[in-house]
This record gives structure tokens, C-alpha cells and sequence, in this order.
């Protein structure tokens, strides 16, 4: 794992750009700002607690050195852990080279209120009346909830979430197979666990080649591109389709480059977890999404 800490001295401009600090300066000094990346964790011990021991150490640092902001950034599977650990989605999202679309996250030390809410580990590290040395925690959050272009389901109302993922599939215009399709709102519901609506912008890579997640995206809005790694355009994806699905169902690599071809995209993740535990456990679920699936599949080589 590498820590970059302001109080070294000054925060390079490439990490000042990617975690568009610009917002975060106007507030808070470098030297009380902490940039988390790379952490990597050994095969055999994934799983297990020893991230969490990493993260833990890193903690003190944060504590020892009066750090108001940590901030990292997250491939979209990994979001959900790091949501439970007290972090949020902030900002844009942006590409990785070689990794593809990555979600800044912010964790603020001083927001009890919202560590215990989400009952992150780490709040239990730090009493109430110690978050009183947190001076910029209320303008932090508000940058938070200002800029962030991922709505995790977690932190959103019930409602709102779900009425921005079922107009894609109540209204088929063009009769393209959807993951969604006759499926009751209860069990899409259920299907959405976990997930996120993330936003990108033309030229975002949602999905890199040769990546090993493997996690399914519903297209919301604007169109993709499926490149090949040479940049050669495969396919266009309209909303309502499935992205990312060969990784999932054949668990391997990436085999394509995909890519935001307008400014108004909106992708759902579905969590890759919940998402083989319903296909796994629940097979009148798993029967209809695997059927559509293997429609949308069809209707992508017949017409590309």
C-alpha cells in the first residue's frame, strides 16, 4: 500500500488533478489531507482480516498526524467494502490506466455520526467528543454530497434508487433483450443489493481489457462502445443492456475494452457477490436472468 501524506510536502499535481483537490484546498491544507493507493493483498489472504490490519495501521497514522481527510480510489466492485469501512463516493469518476473506470472515495475522521451509522470498525477507534479536533468535517461532507457521481443504494432512499433503474425497463422501444425483463419489482429489488449507479463522461473506460473484475453493469443512459484492445469499435450498447457479463458467467479476464461514447452515461453495478449468491440459491431468479441474458447475448451476435 502506498500513503501519500501532505505534511511530507506538497501533494504532486498528477494526485491534485485525479482527486480533484482544488474543492478539498479551499478548506482543508495538504499537510492534513492523506491519499491511500495500491494496497494489494496476497491470494492467500484475501478474505481474511489482514486488509483490514493494513487499513487499521494506516488509521493510526491518520489519528497520530491530525489528518482530516483520507481519500482513495476504487474499482467498483471494491466499493461496498470501503463503503463499510466509513468511506463515500465523491467527485468523478475517472480512468485508471490498465484497471479502467475507478470511483474517488473519501473517509472523514472526524464524521462519528456517519462511521457509526454505517457501523464502520474504525468507529469505535474514536470517542464522540474526540471529533471536536476535526474542525472541517461539516464543509468536507458538504463537498461529498455536492460533487459525488455514484449513488450507492446504501446511502439512498429506497425509493429514488429504484425509480432510477426501472424506467429503463418498463419502457422497451426497441425490443433489445434487458436483464430486467419480466421480473417483479420485489425481486429486482433483491437484485439491486449492493449496487450503485455510477456516472461517466464520453471517454470514460467503464471496462478495461484484460482486467480480472468481474462485474455486470445495466446500461441507464447515453450509449457505449465495445472496443477491441487494437481501438477497433465492436459493438454499441444501448440502455437497458448488459455490460460485462462474459467476465461473470465464463469468470474470465476482460475480453474488451468498453467505453462511454456520450457524456450522459449512467451504469448500474451490480455487486458480483450478491449477485452469485441469488443465481446460486434462488433458481426461479436465477432461471429468468440467465435466460435473459442468453436473449441479449443472442441479439448481439445476430445483429453485430
Amino acid at each position: 500500500m502506498r500513503l501519500f501524506w501532505g505534511g511530507d510536502g506538497d501533494l504532486s499535481p498528477s494526485l491534485k488533478t485525479a482527486y480533484q483537490l482544488e474543492s478539498f484546498n479551499a478548506v482543508l491544507s495538504d499537510e492534513k489531507i492523506c491519499i491511500i493507493e495500491r494496497l494489494m493483498i496476497d491470494e492467500n489472504y484475501r478474505g481474511s482480516a489482514t486488509a483490514l490490519e493494513i487499513y487499521q495501521e494506516a488509521w493510526f497514522f491518520v489519528v497520530e498526524h491530525d489528518v482530516e481527510l483520507v481519500l482513495l480510489s476504487s474499482e467498483p466492485h471494491l466499493i461496498n467494502s470501503y463503503l463499510r469501512l466509513g468511506f463515500r463516493p465523491f467527485g468523478r469518476t475517472y480512468t485508471y490506466p490498465g484497471i479502467g473506470l475507478v470511483v474517488p472515495m473519501m473517509f472523514l475522521p472526524g464524521d462519528h455520526e456517519h462511521l457509526s451509522k454505517v457501523r464502520s470498525p474504525f468507529s469505535m477507534l474514536v470517542k464522540q467528543e474526540d471529533a471536536i479536533k476535526y474542525q472541517h468535517t461539516e464543509s468536507l461532507r458538504a463537498i461529498t454530497v455536492s460533487t459525488a457521481s455514484v449513488v450507492a443504494k446504501s446511502l439512498a432512499e429506497k425509493t429514488d434508487y429504484l425509480n432510477s433503474v426501472l424506467p429503463v425497463d418498463q419502457v422497451n422501444t426497441n425490443q433489445r433483450p434487458k436483464i430486467f425483463d419480466n421480473i417483479d419489482v420485489k425481486d429486482i429489488e433483491r437484485l439491486l443489493d449492493k449496487s450503485h449507479i455510477i456516472s461517466c463522461v464520453e471517454g470514460d473506460h467503464i471496462i478495461a481489457a484484460n482486467n480480472a473484475a468481474k462485474t455486470m453493469f445495466v446500461l441507464l443512459s447515453g450509449m457505449v462502445q465495445v472496443q477491441r484492445p487494437s481501438g477497433e469499435i465492436q459493438a454499441i450498447i444501448f440502455p437497458g443492456e448488459v455490460i460485462g457479463e462474459i467476465a461473470f458467467l465464463l469468470n474470465v479476464p476482460r475480453s474488451a475494452n468498453i467505453v462511454a461514447a456520450t457524456d450522459n452515461v449512467k451504469v448500474l453495478s451490480l455487486d458480483d457477490a450478491s449477485m452469485t449468491r441469488l443465481l446460486k440459491y434462488d433458481a426461479p431468479i436465477a432461471s429468468k436472468i440467465l435466460m435473459n441474458l442468453c436473449k441479449a447475448l443472442s441479439y448481439r451476435v445476430i445483429n453485430n
